[in-house]
């Protein structure tokens, strides 16, 4: 029987969309940095999960804490950006926190009557590091990462070593004029790679060779490299459910991590950077670098278009659901790991006792 698409109201509706922040993003693994970011003690970032502010920091003893970026006394955020701090002082009441989250003083607090300071710190949420990569749960009751994604690190690993000691050279955010399941969707299938990336992708890979594997929440793909692929191997594309990716590419040893971040019902913020190995020379970084730049200009620039275009039509009152490609076999001219993500999502929707 031939696999349909989700009805188009899921990328649509305000209501989905809540629905998709508070039982997905809410509740999955979000890759949010690298230990590189805070490398020292003190140092700290600060990130959101959708609408939810989150501050990353290493403490005096040197682990590394997530908290909802939120002063429990008057709600104000109590950090912006990125930097180095002993303490974290709320510039609205300047209550002050230790690196670990607990409020070391409250102005005027020893005046009021049975205050406690020890009862009262950041609210923290749970942080796991996975070869070097920071990822955060804001559920209190979520399952470890090893344990929601098995085997992923191994498989990884497989393919590419020292993730944790890499650099970035290259980052961008771009735009996507759609909604973030369109955006996971696209990234998910070389269907659309000989129409849409003519002058780019196939030029640099046999996209004939294309294949991805499933393991749950996250799929392998895979995709061999045209020229001198002895020298610089293949591309391996790690996607992790909901919208995390890991890409090893075939130059000098370079990662890009992609992050699909939801802005409202149709609009998307693509999260894309390219890391390199510590020690690699300014003549091969550079060519990370032009490759990167060329990437975002050329591939990004066209899926951007379409992804907009996609969304148009799913807005459009003469279409609500299309048949999918999903043959025995994942290949280039199939969509079967759009069928998987499909799947994954409408177990979400059975999971909280919703229904397609």
């Amino acid at each position: 029987m031939t696999q349909l698409t989700i009805p188009s109201r899921f990328y649509t509706d305000e209501n989905h969309y809540d629905f998709d922040k508070r039982q997905i993003f809410y509740k999955s693994w979000q890759f949010v940095g690298h230990v590189s970011q805070v490398a020292n003690r003190g140092d700290y970032f600060t990130t959101k999960i959708v609408d939810e502010n989150i501050l990353i920091a290493k403490g005096e003893d040197e682990k590394i804490r997530a908290f909802f970026n939120v002063c429990p006394h008057r709600a104000h955020s109590v950090a912006t950006g990125a930097g180095n701090r002993k303490l974290f002082v709320c510039p609205y009441h300047a209550w002050s926190y230790r690196l670990n989250g607990q409020l070391v003083r409250a102005p005027q607090a020893e005046n009021v009557d049975g205050f406690c300071k020890n009862d009262i710190k950041l609210r923290e949420v749970q942080l796991e590091t996975m070869l070097g990569l920071i990822f955060v749960n804001l559920d209190d009751n979520a399952t470890s990462l090893k344990e929601t994604y098995p085997g992923l690190e191994e498989g990884i690993l497989s393919t590419r070593t020292g993730i944790e000691n890499m650099k970035p050279v290259f980052e961008r955010d771009i735009e996507h004029s759609c909604n973030w399941k369109v955006s996971v969707e696209n990234l998910n299938e070389c269907y659309h790679c000989p129409s849409v990336h003519a002058t780019s992708i196939t030029q640099l890979y046999e996209t004939e060779s294309y294949s991805c594997d499933v393991y749950g929440p996250f799929m392998r793909h895979f995709i061999a490299r045209k020229r001198d692929r002895d020298v610089h191997g293949d591309l391996h594309s790690w996607f992790i459910w909901p919208n995390n990716v890991v890409e090893v590419f075939p130059i000098h040893g370079a990662v890009s991590l992609r992050r699909v971040v939801p802005l409202g019902p149709s609009k998307t913020r693509y999260h894309y950077s390219w890391w390199v190995p510590e020690g690699l020379s300014e003549e091969a970084t550079q060519e990370v670098v032009a490759v990167g730049t060329e990437y975002c200009n050329t591939v990004c620039r066209e899926d951007a278009a379409v992804v907009a275009c996609v969304q148009a039509g799913l807005e459009s009152i003469g279409f609500d659901r299309g048949p999918l490609i999903v043959t025995s076999q994942a290949a280039e001219q199939s969509e079967n790991a759009i069928a998987h993500f499909q799947t994954l999502y409408a177990d979400t929707l059975k999971a909280a006792g919703e229904a397609l």
